[in-house]
């Protein structure tokens, strides 16, 4: 056999050093291997990792306004001054937009426990910007028609480069997307318009016109994608509401028996009280008359036992029942109700005066123009 050598002497090498395997057995028995194991954890546990304190301003995209207080939170992830963050706020979550970077700790000191974390992963990706964007953002609209004067070249936005531009509307806040910013921009440009625009000549009255049409477009857009937004949540708001319907029927149809039963058990029971006390009246009574015709009682009165009355509140370990009275109405003679109670039924009066009633009794009849528009069937 070939000879090996440790600091224990010579050994055979096919065999090994006993007195080496009985020391490294010792040192990796299980035993030792657990102590290693959860001194490495509590050395672990007990690095101090330095926490980022950053401060956010809380923002709104639609309005691009952001709140007058910062507030501080820590954050998982180096961030940068201006980065839109999602943070969150009580039960949910918002949008920030990061003012401050590397806080002191000791801004935090006396509430640092009360301080929420920005997860990682929580920054907002900045939208792409193209040329044909920048251009857009110059006056120009996403339906492919201009605003008629003042705001430069026309561009048409595409529907290809609205698909391009998808993603980045995943980033606004729920029920936001780059096509109805566009439309509300395009809204802003022509309300600012709107607001310092004379009104002097019929040409001028053609020049808002053309505005006119391109705000029924935009409304006409904008409620489109309100409602194809919102009909998915509709839809999951009354399959909610019919299958906890279903579910809570046998809970409701249960407390409406129990209640029913409790107000007619009272019911019959003042129902007893009241006959028997009124037998009692009546002997009672007729005692009093043969009294007065003999002047003497020939028996004595013989009166029921009353029940108590039912308490009105009834208490266990449970829980508890009560009644009280409440009060109620219904209409008996329209012609004795004072005149304070009538309320007129506006829908009605609205529908007979549309439909061309010369007049009503005290109720004033009149016109009023409006301004009807219709957008031409053809492209602008």
């Amino acid at each position: 056999m070939t000879k090996g050598k440790c600091r224990h002497g010579e050994f055979e090498l096919e065999e090994g050093c006993k007195a080496c395997m009985a020391e490294y057995a010792k040192v990796n028995s299980a035993e030792n291997i657990r102590k290693r194991i959860e001194e490495a954890a509590a050395a672990v546990k007990n690095i101090q990792i330095p926490a980022i304190i950053v401060k956010v301003r809380y923002y709104s995209e639609t309005t691009g306004e952001v709140s007058g207080r910062e507030y501080t939170y820590f954050t998982e992830e180096s961030l940068k001054v201006g980065d839109i963050v999602i943070v969150p706020v009580r039960d949910t979550t918002g949008k920030a937009r990061v003012s401050a970077i590397n806080v002191s700790a000791n801004e935090i000191a006396k509430f640092r426990d009360k301080v929420k974390m920005i997860p990682a992963g929580s920054r907002v990706p900045k939208p792409k910007v193209r040329p044909e964007q920048v251009e857009l953002e110059e006056g120009l609209n996403s339906e492919g028609f201009t605003l008629g004067r003042d705001y430069g070249e026309s561009v048409v936005i595409t529907e290809s480069l609205l698909e391009e531009t998808a993603e980045t509307a995943l980033a606004l806040r729920p029920g936001e997307d780059i096509e109805a910013h566009r439309h509300f921009e395009e809204a802003m440009r022509i309300l600012e318009l709107a607001e310092s625009f004379k009104i002097r000549t019929v040409e001028d009255v053609g020049l808002v016109t053309n505005d006119l049409a391109i705000l029924a477009k935009l409304r006409k857009a904008m409620d489109g994608k309100r409602k194809e937004l919102l009909k998915p949540l509709e839809e999951q708001k009354v399959a909610i509401r019919d299958t906890y319907t279903y579910l809570m029927t046998p809970v409701l149809e249960a407390d409406r028996i129990y209640r029913a039963k409790i107000l007619t058990y009272d019911a019959e029971q003042r129902r007893l009280r009241f006959e028997q006390e009124e037998i009692n009246r009546l002997r009672i009574e007729a005692a009093q008359k043969e009294m007065e015709l003999k002047g003497e009682l020939t028996e004595d009165i013989k009166l029921v036992e009353v029940a108590p009355e039912a308490p009105r509140r009834v208490s266990t370990d449970m829980g508890s029942t009560s009644q009280r009275m409440i009060r109620k109405w219904e209409l008996v003679d329209m012609a004795q109700v004072p005149e304070d109670y009538k309320i007129l039924d506006s829908a009605r009066i609205s529908k007979v005066v549309k439909a061309g009633i010369p007049s009503i009794p005290g109720i004033r009849i009149y016109e009023e123009p409006i301004i009807t528009v219709r957008g031409s069937m053809k492209n602008p």
